[in-house]
C-alpha cells in the first residue's frame, strides 16, 4: 500500500469527521504517521497530545496532515492561523477526491509583551516558546492541547514530556530562563511561565495580556516545578 493509500484509508474510516497525521522525516524521508482527532467537532481537528509526542521521538515533525471531508482542500483561517503558530507545513486534502493543498507558515515576529490572549495562538505555552527562542533557545511545537484539559485531568506538563524539550527537573534555586510550571485549581500543571531573576518571570496567562510580573505573593504558592535546559 502506497503513502497516499494509506492517507486515503486513515481518512475514510474517520469520514465524515476530519481525520488527521503528521509526516516525520525518517532517514531522510517522509514518513506518514496516522493521529486520533479528539476534538469533539466534526468539522475541526485537534492532534492527540500523546501520538504527537510519540511521531516526534520517531523523527521531526515536517508536516501537518487533516482532511476535509465534503468540502475543498482550501485553508480556513483557524488552518492558516495554527499553521503559521506551529510553524509547520500543513497538507490539505479533500475527501473523497484527495486534492490537496500545502500551506506554508507565514510566521511573524510577534512582541513578547502585551500580546492578547488567544487559546492556541497567544497562550502561555507559546509566549514560554518565543521568549526562549529570543534567547537562542528551542522548544519544539506542540500538538494543540485541548480547551480545558486540566479539568479532564489530562496532563501536558509532565517530567518525561518536558524532558522531550531538553529540559530537566530541578531543586535548587531558580535561574534565568528557568521554566516554571503551576498548577492553579486544578489537579494537573496547567500554567507556565520563564523565570527571568529578581523573582519576576514572564508569562502569558488567560484573558490577560503577556507581562513581566513578581512570583510574590500569589503565584509562588502555585508552582508545582522548576526545569532547566539541559544544554
Amino acid at each position: 500500500m502506497t503513502q497516499l493509500e494509506k492517507i486515503e484509508e486513515h481518512f475514510s474510516a474517520w469520514y465524515p469527521k476530519e481525520a488527521c497525521g503528521v509526516f516525520i522525516a525518517v532517514k531522510g524521508k517522509k514518513e506518514w504517521v496516522a493521529c486520533d482527532n479528539v476534538s469533539d467537532e466534526d468539522d475541526s481537528f485537534v492532534i492527540d497530545s500523546k501520538q504527537y509526542i510519540a511521531a516526534s521521538r520517531r523523527g521531526d515533525i515536517v508536516g501537518i496532515v487533516h482532511s476535509h471531508p465534503d468540502a475543498s482542500p482550501e485553508p480556513s483561517e483557524n488552518d492558516k492561523k495554527y499553521c503559521n503558530t506551529l510553524g509547520i507545513p500543513y497538507y490539505i486534502f479533500s475527501y473523497p477526491d484527495m486534492d490537496l493543498k500545502i500551506v506554508q507558515p507565514e510566521r511573524e515576529t510577534k512582541p513578547l509583551y502585551g500580546r492578547d490572549y488567544e487559546f492556541g495562538v497567544n497562550d502561555c505555552f507559546e509566549a514560554m516558546r518565543d521568549y526562549l527562542a529570543s534567547r537562542n533557545i528551542d522548544i519544539p511545537t506542540r500538538a494543540a492541547f485541548e480547551d480545558d484539559w486540566w479539568e479532564k485531568s489530562l496532563d501536558y506538563f509532565t517530567d518525561e514530556i518536558i524532558r522531550d524539550y531538553g529540559y530537566s527537573r530541578v531543586e535548587d534555586n531558580m535561574k534565568e530562563n528557568d521554566v516554571i510550571i503551576f498548577t492553579i485549581n486544578a489537579s494537573v500543571g496547567n500554567h507556565c511561565g520563564v523565570y527571568l531573576g529578581d523573582d519576576l518571570f514572564f508569562h502569558h496567562a488567560e484573558n490577560r495580556i503577556s507581562c513581566r510580573e513578581n512570583l510574590y505573593p500569589f503565584w509562588k504558592k502555585h508552582i508545582s516545578g522548576v526545569y532547566r535546559y539541559a544544554a
